[in-house]
Protein backbone atom coordinates (compact mmCIF):
# COMPACT_ATOMS: atom_id res chain seq x y z
CA UNK A 1 0.00 0.00 0.00
CA UNK A 2 1.36 3.18 -0.75
CA UNK A 3 1.99 5.18 2.33
CA UNK A 4 1.46 8.70 1.05
CA UNK A 5 -1.62 8.33 0.41
CA UNK A 6 -3.28 11.42 0.43
CA UNK A 7 -1.98 15.25 -0.35
CA UNK A 8 -3.97 18.06 -0.23
CA UNK A 9 -6.63 18.28 -3.73
CA UNK A 10 -9.32 19.83 -4.09
CA UNK A 11 -12.75 17.51 -3.73
CA UNK A 12 -13.13 15.43 -7.52
CA UNK A 13 -12.91 17.45 -10.71
CA UNK A 14 -14.98 14.57 -13.23
CA UNK A 15 -18.26 15.61 -14.12
CA UNK A 16 -21.31 13.83 -13.71
CA UNK A 17 -21.53 12.83 -17.62
CA UNK A 18 -18.40 11.01 -16.70
CA UNK A 19 -19.44 9.10 -13.89
CA UNK A 20 -22.43 7.99 -15.91
CA UNK A 21 -20.10 6.61 -18.58
CA UNK A 22 -18.20 4.80 -15.86
CA UNK A 23 -20.90 3.70 -14.07
CA UNK A 24 -24.23 3.34 -15.21
CA UNK A 25 -25.84 2.43 -13.04
CA UNK A 26 -29.12 0.08 -13.40
CA UNK A 27 -29.81 -0.11 -10.06
CA UNK A 28 -31.10 2.99 -7.83
CA UNK A 29 -27.63 4.79 -6.09
CA UNK A 30 -28.16 5.58 -2.28
CA UNK A 31 -25.72 8.86 -1.36
CA UNK A 32 -23.05 8.22 1.24
CA UNK A 33 -24.48 10.95 3.26
CA UNK A 34 -28.00 10.08 3.26
CA UNK A 35 -26.40 6.44 4.85
CA UNK A 36 -24.44 8.85 7.33
CA UNK A 37 -27.17 11.30 8.02
CA UNK A 38 -26.79 13.79 10.70
CA UNK A 39 -26.77 11.23 13.91
CA UNK A 40 -24.40 8.71 15.26
CA UNK A 41 -26.04 6.19 13.86
CA UNK A 42 -27.53 5.53 10.45
CA UNK A 43 -31.00 5.50 10.15
CA UNK A 44 -30.91 3.15 6.91
CA UNK A 45 -29.81 -0.04 9.39
CA UNK A 46 -30.41 -3.20 8.11
CA UNK A 47 -31.70 -1.84 4.69
CA UNK A 48 -29.96 -2.93 1.33
CA UNK A 49 -28.33 -0.23 -0.37
CA UNK A 50 -26.49 0.74 -3.63
CA UNK A 51 -23.46 3.20 -3.35
CA UNK A 52 -20.46 4.11 -5.30
CA UNK A 53 -17.61 6.19 -4.56
CA UNK A 54 -14.02 6.23 -4.79
CA UNK A 55 -11.52 4.03 -3.28
CA UNK A 56 -9.80 5.80 -0.36
CA UNK A 57 -8.46 3.65 1.75
CA UNK A 58 -7.84 -0.37 1.58
CA UNK A 59 -6.79 -2.70 4.53
CA UNK A 60 -8.55 -5.67 2.64
CA UNK A 61 -6.75 -9.09 4.84
CA UNK A 62 -8.27 -10.90 7.59
CA UNK A 63 -5.66 -9.54 9.49
CA UNK A 64 -6.63 -6.17 8.25
CA UNK A 65 -9.14 -4.73 8.86
CA UNK A 66 -11.45 -6.66 5.91
CA UNK A 67 -12.40 -4.15 4.37
CA UNK A 68 -12.18 -0.48 2.23
CA UNK A 69 -13.05 3.29 2.69
CA UNK A 70 -14.79 4.97 -0.01
CA UNK A 71 -15.73 8.67 -0.69
CA UNK A 72 -18.37 10.08 -2.58
CA UNK A 73 -18.40 11.10 -6.23
CA UNK A 74 -18.63 14.96 -6.46
CA UNK A 75 -22.45 14.60 -7.77
CA UNK A 76 -23.37 12.29 -5.06
CA UNK A 77 -22.58 14.72 -2.21
CA UNK A 78 -24.65 16.90 -0.28
CA UNK A 79 -22.63 19.73 0.96
CA UNK A 80 -24.06 19.37 4.61
CA UNK A 81 -20.97 19.79 6.66
CA UNK A 82 -23.16 17.54 9.26
CA UNK A 83 -23.16 14.46 6.91
CA UNK A 84 -20.28 12.52 6.41
CA UNK A 85 -19.55 11.26 2.64
CA UNK A 86 -16.99 8.43 4.12
CA UNK A 87 -18.12 4.64 4.31
CA UNK A 88 -16.43 2.02 5.35
CA UNK A 89 -17.38 -1.88 2.91
CA UNK A 90 -16.56 -4.93 4.87
CA UNK A 91 -15.49 -7.20 2.41
CA UNK A 92 -14.77 -10.45 3.36
CA UNK A 93 -12.26 -12.79 1.84
CA UNK A 94 -14.16 -14.10 -1.62
CA UNK A 95 -14.47 -10.07 -2.65
CA UNK A 96 -11.79 -9.02 -5.29
CA UNK A 97 -9.66 -6.74 -3.80
CA UNK A 98 -9.66 -3.09 -4.84
CA UNK A 99 -7.20 -0.40 -5.30
CA UNK A 100 -6.88 3.16 -4.14
CA UNK A 101 -8.14 5.88 -6.06
CA UNK A 102 -10.66 3.12 -8.16
CA UNK A 103 -14.01 4.21 -8.60
CA UNK A 104 -16.36 1.65 -7.48
CA UNK A 105 -20.20 0.48 -6.68
CA UNK A 106 -21.62 -2.38 -4.41
CA UNK A 107 -24.20 -3.01 -2.71
CA UNK A 108 -24.97 -4.02 0.66
CA UNK A 109 -26.69 -4.05 4.07
CA UNK A 110 -26.11 -0.59 6.59
CA UNK A 111 -24.99 -1.89 10.06
CA UNK A 112 -23.04 -0.20 12.78
CA UNK A 113 -20.11 -2.38 13.28
CA UNK A 114 -18.43 -1.47 16.63
CA UNK A 115 -20.42 2.30 15.96
CA UNK A 116 -18.70 2.54 12.71
CA UNK A 117 -20.90 2.75 9.68
CA UNK A 118 -20.76 0.25 7.27
CA UNK A 119 -21.66 -2.10 4.47
CA UNK A 120 -22.02 -5.13 5.19
CA UNK A 121 -22.94 -8.67 3.13
CA UNK A 122 -21.55 -7.48 0.24
CA UNK A 123 -23.32 -9.16 -3.25
CA UNK A 124 -21.23 -6.86 -5.95
CA UNK A 125 -18.68 -5.00 -5.84
CA UNK A 126 -18.04 -3.31 -9.69
CA UNK A 127 -14.90 -1.44 -10.24
CA UNK A 128 -15.50 1.87 -12.44
CA UNK A 129 -11.81 2.71 -13.83
CA UNK A 130 -9.79 5.38 -12.01
CA UNK A 131 -10.83 8.39 -11.10
CA UNK A 132 -9.45 11.65 -12.06
CA UNK A 133 -8.16 12.66 -8.66
CA UNK A 134 -8.45 11.58 -5.07
CA UNK A 135 -11.12 13.44 -2.42
CA UNK A 136 -9.45 16.14 -0.64
CA UNK A 137 -8.21 16.03 2.84
CA UNK A 138 -10.00 17.80 5.92
CA UNK A 139 -7.53 19.69 8.03
CA UNK A 140 -8.77 18.78 11.83
CA UNK A 141 -7.15 19.41 15.26
CA UNK A 142 -7.40 18.47 18.17
CA UNK A 143 -9.22 19.52 20.49
CA UNK A 144 -12.24 19.33 18.77
CA UNK A 145 -15.52 21.61 19.36
CA UNK A 146 -17.67 18.77 20.17
CA UNK A 147 -17.88 14.74 18.82
CA UNK A 148 -20.31 15.25 16.30
CA UNK A 149 -17.53 17.02 14.19
CA UNK A 150 -15.43 13.53 14.42
CA UNK A 151 -19.17 11.62 13.53
CA UNK A 152 -19.27 14.47 10.65
CA UNK A 153 -15.95 12.98 9.35
CA UNK A 154 -16.34 9.24 10.28
CA UNK A 155 -15.03 7.23 6.98
CA UNK A 156 -13.45 10.39 5.91
CA UNK A 157 -9.82 11.35 4.63
CA UNK A 158 -8.25 13.76 7.89
CA UNK A 159 -4.90 15.68 8.28
CA UNK A 160 -4.54 15.43 12.38
CA UNK A 161 -2.73 17.81 13.96
CA UNK A 162 -3.00 19.60 17.45
CA UNK A 163 -3.95 23.10 18.60
CA UNK A 164 -1.26 25.80 17.68
CA UNK A 165 -0.61 26.04 21.70
CA UNK A 166 0.07 22.33 22.13
CA UNK A 167 2.04 19.12 20.13
CA UNK A 168 0.19 16.24 19.10
CA UNK A 169 1.26 13.69 22.66
CA UNK A 170 1.06 10.33 22.75
CA UNK A 171 -0.89 10.32 26.41
CA UNK A 172 -1.65 6.45 26.67
CA UNK A 173 -1.13 2.91 25.51
CA UNK A 174 -3.40 0.91 27.53
CA UNK A 175 -4.62 -1.22 24.56
CA UNK A 176 -1.40 -1.05 22.57
CA UNK A 177 0.09 -4.53 23.58
CA UNK A 178 -3.35 -6.39 23.14
CA UNK A 179 -4.85 -4.73 20.47
CA UNK A 180 -2.27 -2.34 18.59
CA UNK A 181 -3.74 0.77 19.30
CA UNK A 182 -2.41 4.19 21.57
CA UNK A 183 -4.36 7.29 22.52
CA UNK A 184 -3.02 10.85 20.93
CA UNK A 185 -3.77 14.35 22.50
CA UNK A 186 -3.06 18.03 21.97
CA UNK A 187 -0.67 18.23 24.50
CA UNK A 188 -0.73 15.74 27.99
CA UNK A 189 -3.95 14.96 29.65
CA UNK A 190 -4.17 14.93 32.69
CA UNK A 191 -6.52 13.42 35.36
CA UNK A 192 -9.16 16.33 35.91
CA UNK A 193 -8.75 16.61 39.79
CA UNK A 194 -4.78 16.79 39.23
CA UNK A 195 -4.75 19.89 38.30
CA UNK A 196 -8.43 21.64 38.66
CA UNK A 197 -10.73 21.32 42.20
CA UNK A 198 -13.54 18.77 42.80
CA UNK A 199 -16.77 19.33 41.65
CA UNK A 200 -18.02 21.12 38.51
CA UNK A 201 -14.67 21.92 37.52
CA UNK A 202 -13.25 18.88 37.27
CA UNK A 203 -16.30 17.84 35.27
CA UNK A 204 -15.69 20.50 32.75
CA UNK A 205 -12.13 19.46 32.33
CA UNK A 206 -13.45 15.81 32.19
CA UNK A 207 -15.56 16.91 29.18
CA UNK A 208 -12.42 18.96 27.69
CA UNK A 209 -10.34 15.35 27.85
CA UNK A 210 -13.13 13.66 25.89
CA UNK A 211 -12.93 16.19 23.33
CA UNK A 212 -9.01 16.04 23.16
CA UNK A 213 -8.47 12.51 22.57
CA UNK A 214 -8.13 10.12 19.67
CA UNK A 215 -7.18 6.65 19.35
CA UNK A 216 -4.11 5.96 16.93
CA UNK A 217 -4.90 1.96 15.04
CA UNK A 218 -2.56 0.09 13.56
CA UNK A 219 -5.31 -1.10 10.87
CA UNK A 220 -5.03 -4.59 11.90
CA UNK A 221 -7.40 -6.45 13.58
CA UNK A 222 -4.29 -9.40 15.43
CA UNK A 223 -4.53 -9.58 19.02
CA UNK A 224 -1.73 -9.32 20.97
CA UNK A 225 0.36 -8.46 17.32
CA UNK A 226 3.86 -9.46 17.35
CA UNK A 227 6.10 -7.30 16.52
CA UNK A 228 4.56 -4.71 18.17
CA UNK A 229 3.58 -2.21 15.50
CA UNK A 230 5.07 1.55 15.15
CA UNK A 231 8.32 0.82 16.34
CA UNK A 232 9.52 4.19 14.10
CA UNK A 233 8.11 6.33 17.61
CA UNK A 234 9.58 4.20 19.71
CA UNK A 235 12.41 5.81 21.96
CA UNK A 236 14.31 5.60 25.35
CA UNK A 237 16.44 3.97 26.75
CA UNK A 238 14.27 0.42 27.06
CA UNK A 239 13.34 1.66 23.01
CA UNK A 240 9.57 1.59 23.77
CA UNK A 241 6.27 3.86 22.94
CA UNK A 242 6.62 6.06 25.70
CA UNK A 243 3.28 8.37 26.51
CA UNK A 244 4.30 11.79 26.88
CA UNK A 245 6.44 11.71 23.48
CA UNK A 246 5.25 14.06 20.82
CA UNK A 247 4.60 13.35 17.42
CA UNK A 248 4.10 14.94 13.99
CA UNK A 249 0.72 15.91 12.34
CA UNK A 250 -0.01 12.99 9.63
CA UNK A 251 -2.98 11.63 7.64
CA UNK A 252 -5.73 8.92 7.96
CA UNK A 253 -9.27 8.20 7.64
CA UNK A 254 -11.80 8.86 10.47
CA UNK A 255 -13.22 5.65 12.14
CA UNK A 256 -15.04 4.49 15.23
CA UNK A 257 -14.37 1.65 17.41
CA UNK A 258 -16.40 0.44 20.80
CA UNK A 259 -18.02 3.99 21.76
CA UNK A 260 -14.18 6.19 21.08
CA UNK A 261 -13.15 8.00 17.36
CA UNK A 262 -10.22 7.09 16.18
CA UNK A 263 -7.54 7.12 12.82
CA UNK A 264 -6.73 4.67 10.79
CA UNK A 265 -3.46 5.80 9.52
CA UNK A 266 -2.39 6.30 5.81
CA UNK A 267 1.03 7.33 5.95
CA UNK A 268 3.94 6.07 8.46
CA UNK A 269 3.97 8.34 11.71
CA UNK A 270 7.42 10.32 12.92
CA UNK A 271 8.48 10.83 16.43
CA UNK A 272 9.00 14.50 16.71
CA UNK A 273 10.29 14.77 20.47
CA UNK A 274 10.73 12.01 23.12
CA UNK A 275 8.99 11.70 26.06
CA UNK A 276 10.40 13.43 29.52
CA UNK A 277 13.62 11.14 31.04
CA UNK A 278 14.80 10.42 34.64
CA UNK A 279 17.04 13.03 35.97
CA UNK A 280 17.91 12.49 39.09
CA UNK A 281 21.04 14.68 40.48
CA UNK A 282 23.49 13.00 42.28
CA UNK A 283 22.99 12.80 45.99
CA UNK A 284 24.76 15.41 48.00
CA UNK A 285 26.94 14.24 50.81
CA UNK A 286 24.99 16.71 53.31
CA UNK A 287 21.88 15.86 52.39
CA UNK A 288 18.84 12.65 53.41
CA UNK A 289 17.22 11.49 50.46
CA UNK A 290 14.31 9.88 50.89
CA UNK A 291 12.04 7.82 48.47
CA UNK A 292 8.88 6.15 47.87
CA UNK A 293 7.94 3.77 45.84
CA UNK A 294 5.37 1.42 45.14
CA UNK A 295 6.77 -1.95 43.56
CA UNK A 296 3.39 -3.35 42.63
CA UNK A 297 2.96 -6.47 44.76
CA UNK A 298 5.76 -8.31 45.27
CA UNK A 299 5.11 -11.41 46.35
CA UNK A 300 8.40 -14.17 46.96
CA UNK A 301 6.38 -17.08 47.81
CA UNK A 302 7.51 -18.65 50.76
CA UNK A 303 11.20 -17.23 50.25
CA UNK A 304 13.17 -20.35 48.67
CA UNK A 305 11.20 -20.21 44.65
CA UNK A 306 8.14 -22.31 45.72
CA UNK A 307 4.53 -21.26 46.75
CA UNK A 308 3.48 -20.56 43.30
CA UNK A 309 1.12 -18.63 42.08
CA UNK A 310 0.77 -16.41 45.12
CA UNK A 311 -2.63 -14.11 45.54
CA UNK A 312 -0.70 -11.40 43.77
CA UNK A 313 2.03 -10.71 42.09
CA UNK A 314 4.18 -13.10 39.85
CA UNK A 315 2.67 -16.23 38.95
CA UNK A 316 6.05 -18.11 39.10
CA UNK A 317 9.64 -18.20 40.45
CA UNK A 318 11.04 -17.18 37.02
CA UNK A 319 8.82 -14.46 37.24
CA UNK A 320 9.18 -13.48 40.43
CA UNK A 321 13.13 -13.30 39.53
CA UNK A 322 12.54 -10.91 36.74
CA UNK A 323 10.55 -8.69 39.04
CA UNK A 324 13.05 -8.68 41.54
CA UNK A 325 15.89 -8.02 39.08
CA UNK A 326 13.43 -5.05 38.28
CA UNK A 327 12.78 -3.51 41.31
CA UNK A 328 16.45 -3.60 42.38
CA UNK A 329 17.60 -1.78 39.46
CA UNK A 330 14.79 0.72 40.00
CA UNK A 331 16.05 1.15 43.87
CA UNK A 332 19.69 1.17 43.39
CA UNK A 333 19.26 4.09 40.88
CA UNK A 334 17.58 6.18 43.13
CA UNK A 335 20.38 5.14 45.94
CA UNK A 336 18.05 6.51 48.48
CA UNK A 337 19.05 6.49 52.28
CA UNK A 338 15.53 5.47 53.36
CA UNK A 339 12.57 4.05 50.89
CA UNK A 340 9.15 4.15 51.82
CA UNK A 341 7.78 0.28 50.15
CA UNK A 342 4.22 -0.27 48.79
CA UNK A 343 2.64 -3.22 47.82
CA UNK A 344 5.21 -5.82 49.51
CA UNK A 345 4.04 -9.20 50.31
CA UNK A 346 2.24 -8.99 53.81
CA UNK A 347 4.47 -12.27 55.23
CA UNK A 348 6.53 -10.33 58.31
CA UNK A 349 10.12 -9.58 58.71
CA UNK A 350 12.15 -13.34 58.35
CA UNK A 351 14.95 -14.63 56.51
CA UNK A 352 12.03 -15.38 53.93
CA UNK A 353 9.77 -12.55 53.66
CA UNK A 354 9.73 -10.73 50.71
CA UNK A 355 10.97 -7.04 52.30
CA UNK A 356 14.42 -9.19 53.03
CA UNK A 357 14.77 -11.06 49.80
CA UNK A 358 14.10 -7.67 48.37
CA UNK A 359 17.05 -6.09 50.96
CA UNK A 360 19.81 -9.20 50.42
CA UNK A 361 19.06 -8.34 46.71
CA UNK A 362 19.56 -4.90 46.74
CA UNK A 363 22.98 -5.46 49.14
CA UNK A 364 24.20 -7.29 46.50
CA UNK A 365 23.44 -5.16 43.30
CA UNK A 366 24.68 -1.68 44.95
CA UNK A 367 27.22 -3.05 47.45
CA UNK A 368 25.81 -1.32 49.97
CA UNK A 369 24.01 -2.00 52.82
CA UNK A 370 20.28 -1.79 54.02
CA UNK A 371 18.18 -2.47 57.08
CA UNK A 372 14.29 -2.76 57.31
CA UNK A 373 12.52 -1.02 59.94
CA UNK A 374 10.45 -3.28 62.30
CA UNK A 375 7.58 -2.84 64.60
CA UNK A 376 7.23 -4.83 67.45
CA UNK A 377 4.79 -6.57 65.43
CA UNK A 378 5.12 -10.17 63.03
CA UNK A 379 2.90 -8.93 60.53
CA UNK A 380 1.89 -4.80 59.74
CA UNK A 381 -1.73 -5.44 59.54
CA UNK A 382 -3.79 -8.66 58.02
CA UNK A 383 -3.85 -7.15 54.37
CA UNK A 384 -2.19 -9.39 51.51
CA UNK A 385 -0.15 -6.11 50.76
CA UNK A 386 1.62 -4.14 53.44
CA UNK A 387 4.03 -1.30 53.43
CA UNK A 388 7.94 -0.90 54.45
CA UNK A 389 10.69 1.04 55.33
CA UNK A 390 14.35 -0.18 54.47
CA UNK A 391 17.06 2.46 55.08
CA UNK A 392 20.80 2.76 55.25
CA UNK A 393 22.39 2.60 58.18
CA UNK A 394 25.16 4.66 57.48
CA UNK A 395 23.98 7.56 56.24
CA UNK A 396 20.88 7.72 58.87
CA UNK A 397 20.13 5.19 62.30
CA UNK A 398 16.51 4.34 63.72
CA UNK A 399 16.37 6.11 67.44
CA UNK A 400 13.45 3.77 68.27
CA UNK A 401 11.64 0.24 67.08
CA UNK A 402 9.08 1.30 64.55
CA UNK A 403 5.76 2.19 65.00
CA UNK A 404 2.21 1.17 63.33
CA UNK A 405 -1.15 1.95 64.04
CA UNK A 406 -4.82 0.20 63.18
CA UNK A 407 -6.92 2.51 64.48
CA UNK A 408 -10.19 3.94 62.91
CA UNK A 409 -9.97 3.71 59.03
CA UNK A 410 -6.67 1.56 59.41
CA UNK A 411 -8.45 -1.54 60.79
CA UNK A 412 -10.31 -2.06 57.47
CA UNK A 413 -9.58 0.60 54.27
CA UNK A 414 -6.63 2.24 54.06
CA UNK A 415 -3.14 0.18 54.70
CA UNK A 416 -2.09 0.78 58.63
CA UNK A 417 0.92 3.21 58.44
CA UNK A 418 4.15 2.65 59.54
CA UNK A 419 6.47 4.99 61.39
CA UNK A 420 10.23 5.26 61.86
CA UNK A 421 12.31 8.09 63.85
CA UNK A 422 15.50 8.97 62.25
CA UNK A 423 18.47 10.46 63.38
CA UNK A 424 20.83 12.55 60.52
CA UNK A 425 24.60 11.10 61.16
CA UNK A 426 25.81 14.08 59.66
CA UNK A 427 24.15 16.35 61.87
CA UNK A 428 22.19 14.66 64.61
CA UNK A 429 19.41 15.90 63.52
CA UNK A 430 16.05 13.81 64.35
CA UNK A 431 12.89 13.44 62.19
CA UNK A 432 10.14 10.67 60.84
CA UNK A 433 9.43 9.24 58.07
CA UNK A 434 5.53 7.35 57.82
CA UNK A 435 4.99 5.50 55.01
CA UNK A 436 1.06 4.96 53.55
CA UNK A 437 -0.82 3.39 51.22
CA UNK A 438 -4.57 4.56 51.07
CA UNK A 439 -7.77 2.58 50.10
CA UNK A 440 -7.92 2.53 46.36
CA UNK A 441 -10.77 3.58 43.94
CA UNK A 442 -12.01 0.76 42.67
CA UNK A 443 -14.06 -2.26 44.30
CA UNK A 444 -17.08 0.65 45.06
CA UNK A 445 -19.45 0.28 47.91
CA UNK A 446 -22.35 -1.92 46.69
CA UNK A 447 -25.06 1.14 48.59
CA UNK A 448 -25.26 4.30 46.26
CA UNK A 449 -25.98 6.03 49.66
CA UNK A 450 -22.42 5.63 51.13
CA UNK A 451 -20.17 7.96 51.91
CA UNK A 452 -17.80 6.64 50.28
CA UNK A 453 -19.60 5.49 46.81
CA UNK A 454 -19.14 7.53 43.42
CA UNK A 455 -20.38 11.36 44.07
CA UNK A 456 -19.60 11.77 40.63
CA UNK A 457 -17.07 14.97 41.54
CA UNK A 458 -13.94 13.36 39.65
CA UNK A 459 -12.95 11.79 42.94
CA UNK A 460 -13.92 8.30 42.39
CA UNK A 461 -14.96 5.42 45.26
CA UNK A 462 -13.73 5.67 49.07
CA UNK A 463 -12.83 9.49 49.02
CA UNK A 464 -14.80 9.67 52.42
CA UNK A 465 -12.54 7.37 53.87
CA UNK A 466 -9.13 8.57 52.30
CA UNK A 467 -9.97 11.63 53.79
CA UNK A 468 -10.07 9.88 57.65
CA UNK A 469 -7.31 8.25 56.80
CA UNK A 470 -5.52 11.67 56.45
CA UNK A 471 -6.72 12.78 59.65
CA UNK A 472 -6.26 9.57 61.97
CA UNK A 473 -2.85 10.01 60.48
CA UNK A 474 -2.17 12.86 61.63
CA UNK A 475 -3.84 12.46 64.79
CA UNK A 476 -2.17 9.57 65.30
CA UNK A 477 1.15 11.36 64.50
CA UNK A 478 1.13 13.84 67.07
CA UNK A 479 -0.21 11.27 69.25
CA UNK A 480 3.20 9.69 69.39
CA UNK A 481 4.89 13.09 68.90
CA UNK A 482 6.61 12.12 65.58
CA UNK A 483 9.50 14.99 65.57
CA UNK A 484 9.84 16.88 61.82
CA UNK A 485 7.37 14.33 60.08
CA UNK A 486 8.05 13.43 56.44
CA UNK A 487 5.09 11.68 55.10
CA UNK A 488 4.87 9.64 51.87
CA UNK A 489 3.36 6.59 49.70
CA UNK A 490 0.65 5.69 47.78
CA UNK A 491 -2.56 8.43 48.80
CA UNK A 492 -4.30 7.02 45.77
CA UNK A 493 -5.47 10.50 45.61
CA UNK A 494 -4.68 12.97 43.42
CA UNK A 495 -2.91 16.60 43.94
CA UNK A 496 -6.48 18.36 44.24
CA UNK A 497 -8.78 15.76 46.27
CA UNK A 498 -9.87 16.56 49.50
CA UNK A 499 -7.07 13.49 51.32
CA UNK A 500 -4.42 15.50 49.90
CA UNK A 501 -5.94 19.31 50.51
CA UNK A 502 -6.03 18.27 53.84
CA UNK A 503 -2.47 17.77 54.58
CA UNK A 504 -1.49 20.88 53.35
CA UNK A 505 -4.63 22.73 55.13
CA UNK A 506 -3.07 21.18 58.13
CA UNK A 507 0.69 22.02 58.94
CA UNK A 508 2.03 19.86 56.03
CA UNK A 509 4.16 21.40 52.71
CA UNK A 510 3.58 19.56 49.53
CA UNK A 511 6.96 20.41 47.47
CA UNK A 512 5.50 18.91 44.48
CA UNK A 513 3.88 20.72 41.26
CA UNK A 514 0.17 19.77 40.06
CA UNK A 515 2.24 18.75 36.74
CA UNK A 516 4.26 16.24 38.21
CA UNK A 517 2.76 12.63 37.89
CA UNK A 518 3.72 9.47 39.45
CA UNK A 519 0.48 7.13 37.36
CA UNK A 520 -1.00 7.18 33.77
CA UNK A 521 -4.74 5.31 34.05
CA UNK A 522 -6.65 6.07 31.14
CA UNK A 523 -4.61 8.19 29.23
CA UNK A 524 -4.73 10.73 31.91
CA UNK A 525 -1.72 11.66 33.94
CA UNK A 526 -1.81 12.24 37.57
CA UNK A 527 0.10 12.01 41.03
CA UNK A 528 -1.28 9.43 43.70
CA UNK A 529 1.62 8.87 44.85
CA UNK A 530 2.98 11.82 47.22
CA UNK A 531 5.76 13.59 49.84
CA UNK A 532 4.87 16.03 52.06
CA UNK A 533 7.07 17.59 54.84
CA UNK A 534 5.89 18.96 58.02
CA UNK A 535 5.85 22.85 57.42
CA UNK A 536 8.86 23.04 59.67
CA UNK A 537 10.99 21.05 57.50
CA UNK A 538 10.03 23.00 54.18
CA UNK A 539 13.49 25.07 54.56
CA UNK A 540 15.12 21.75 54.31
CA UNK A 541 13.77 20.57 51.08
CA UNK A 542 16.86 20.81 48.67
CA UNK A 543 14.43 19.25 45.38
CA UNK A 544 11.54 16.72 45.04
CA UNK A 545 11.50 14.47 42.01
CA UNK A 546 9.33 12.45 39.99
CA UNK A 547 11.25 9.97 38.15
CA UNK A 548 8.85 8.59 35.15
CA UNK A 549 10.71 5.03 35.00
CA UNK A 550 7.48 3.28 34.51
CA UNK A 551 3.90 5.18 34.47
CA UNK A 552 5.19 6.25 30.18
CA UNK A 553 6.14 2.88 29.48
CA UNK A 554 3.79 -0.13 27.69
CA UNK A 555 2.68 -2.59 30.70
CA UNK A 556 3.56 -5.64 28.46
CA UNK A 557 7.49 -4.08 29.06
CA UNK A 558 7.30 -5.81 32.73
CA UNK A 559 8.78 -8.86 33.72
CA UNK A 560 5.66 -10.91 33.38
CA UNK A 561 6.65 -11.65 29.55
CA UNK A 562 9.71 -12.41 28.78
CA UNK A 563 9.72 -11.41 25.16
CA UNK A 564 9.62 -7.98 26.09
CA UNK A 565 11.52 -7.69 28.97
CA UNK A 566 14.70 -6.05 29.60
CA UNK A 567 17.29 -5.40 32.41
CA UNK A 568 17.27 -1.67 34.14
CA UNK A 569 14.61 -0.23 36.14
CA UNK A 570 11.74 1.01 33.21
CA UNK A 571 8.48 -0.67 33.85
CA UNK A 572 9.67 -2.15 37.44
CA UNK A 573 5.80 -1.15 38.45
CA UNK A 574 3.16 1.00 37.30
CA UNK A 575 3.93 4.03 39.54
CA UNK A 576 7.01 6.08 38.96
CA UNK A 577 9.15 6.72 42.69
CA UNK A 578 9.36 9.51 43.63
CA UNK A 579 12.74 11.25 45.74
CA UNK A 580 12.98 14.23 48.29
CA UNK A 581 16.33 15.70 48.81
CA UNK A 582 16.64 16.64 52.94
CA UNK A 583 19.92 19.46 54.31
CA UNK A 584 19.86 19.68 57.46
CA UNK A 585 22.12 22.21 58.77
CA UNK A 586 24.24 22.72 62.25
CA UNK A 587 23.79 19.79 64.92
CA UNK A 588 20.02 18.91 65.93
CA UNK A 589 17.30 20.76 65.47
Amino acid sequence: MNKQLFTLLPVLFFSGAAVADICDNENEVTPIAQIQGENEQSSLIDQQVTVRGIVTASWQTDEQLSGFFIHSFAEDMDDNPATSEGLFAVTEKHHSSVDIGEQVQLTGKVTERSQLTSLVDISSITTCGDAESLPGITDLKLPVQSLAELEALEGMPIKLSASSANELTISGHYNYPRHGYFDVSSGRLWTPTQIVMPGEDAKRQAEENQLNRLQVDDNNNVVEPSPLPFSNLWHGKQNSLRSGANIASFSGIISQFNNAYRVQPTEDLTLESSSKQPQLPEKANDSVRIASFNVLNFFNGNGSGQGFPTPRGADNTEQMKRQLQKIVAALTALDADIVGLMELENDGFGERSAIFQLVEALEKASGKEYEVAEPRAEKIGTDQITVGIIYQPKRVKPSSHALLTRQGPFSWGSRPPLAQRFIDRNTDSEFSVIVNHFKSKGSCPEDSDSPNSNKNDGQACWNDLRLKSSQQLLEWISEESLASPVLLGDFNAYYHEDPIRYFSENGFHNPSDATDYSYVYDSQAGSLDHIFVANSLESKVEGVYHLPFNADEPWVYDYRDETYFSDGPFRSSDHDPLVLDLRFSGSGM
